[in-house]
């Protein structure tokens, strides 16, 4: 019984990872002809047919909270639409393997609509009907009879089969293995590049290789608080905060080291004053390689995600502010959100 749930789970997952995407992104209206509830509508016309049409064993329609999930808010979504050239790139960046999406415009005093369908990965038109009505009911009676046909263009251009063939999987571990090789050459030089092959990995084999290959912050922390001197950002790769942070380690261990042994302070007191400033430096220099070392990960994780197009545009920082209070400067952290 055991194995045989195993066995079911298994082949679960593996339909659900060879199941293709289907964005259909916000219907926009460049004339303002028709309000922003009733493009919704149409919209989900859309998406109702494809999600009827297509089979669901092989086709997953995105909805509308998962491809602003991807783009940001809705106010973000929206101008994403309005703004992208590209229908098929507007696809890439919800990670989806077919987009498509409708335009209204007018001819003469009628209302128009142009529906487009692309293959992401390949960026060729499947597809497309136009129509024109007088009112925003003939529009959804246009899609109600051209949209089946449109989206059943998709079951002759599918790039999987219901069950992989193991060509293909080949295939697939050539294709990430590739990516995986312009990773170990330099994240941030062949940027461009990973962008460009990894719209051919699957959103699993994308979210492995990030796995596989995002910097865990701890370890460099601990070398750049205990023992210091910068290590743990030399091993990240930042040499100038490296540099940094070894000289002010240098000037505030030695200076310390030398307020100990010369001992000519006139007591306990005087010796604690004069090891107040290294003692500050050496407490700063920690502080600042903490920081250091947390914002690079965070930065080279956020390359690295969107270099393999997964999109999740949130990331964090904290960073060392000078405050200014009752016009006496006042050091302090910052933490910032960008989304």
């Amino acid at each position: 019984m055991k194995n045989l749930i195993l066995l079911l789970l298994t082949l679960a997952l593996a339909a659900y990872a060879q199941q293709e995407r289907v964005a259909i992104i916000q219907t926009l209206d460049n004339k303002d002809s028709i309000d922003f509830q009733n493009l919704l509508y149409l919209t989900d016309k859309l998406r109702e047919t494809a999600v009827n049409v297509l089979p669901k064993e092989r086709y997953g329609v995105m909805t509308t909270e998962s491809i602003i999930a991807f783009l940001g808010s809705q106010e973000r979504a929206v101008k994403a639409c309005n703004e992208s050239s590209c229908l098929a790139e507007l696809g890439r960046m919800v990670s989806a393997d077919y987009v498509a999406q409708g335009r209204i415009g007018r001819f003469g005093k009628d209302l128009t609509i142009k529906v487009e369908l692309y293959n992401v990965k390949t960026g060729n038109l499947i597809g497309s009907f136009t129509g024109d009505s007088k009112n925003i009911y003939g529009l959804r009676d246009i899609i109600d009879g051209k949209a089946p046909d449109l989206f059943k263009q998709m079951l002759s251009t599918s790039n999987v089969a219901v069950m992989p063939q193991q060509g293909q999987q080949d295939v697939n571990m050539e294709q990430r293995a590739k990516v995986q090789r312009l990773i170990d050459n330099g994240l941030a030089k062949n940027k461009d590049e990973i962008q460009k092959e990894s719209l051919y990995l699957s959103y699993i084999d994308k979210s492995n290789l990030y796995a596989d290959n995002r910097m865990n912050a701890v370890g460099y922390l601990v070398l750049n608080f205990v023992p210091g001197l910068g290590l743990g950002s030399y091993i990240q790769g930042e040499i100038i905060s490296g540099v940094i942070l070894s000289i002010a380690d240098v000037v505030g261990g030695s200076t310390l080291a030398y307020v100990c042994i010369k001992d000519d302070y006139g007591g306990d007191i005087g010796l604690l004053k004069a090891a107040v400033i290294p003692s500050i430096i050496l407490a700063s220099s920690r502080i600042v390689g903490l920081i250091l070392a947390y914002n690079y990960t965070n930065k080279y994780n956020k390359l690295l995600d969107e270099a393999l197009n997964n999109n999740n545009n949130i990331s964090y920082s904290i960073e060392p502010l000078i405050i200014p209070r009752n016009g006496v400067p006042a050091v302090g952290l910052g933490f910032s959100l960008r989304y």
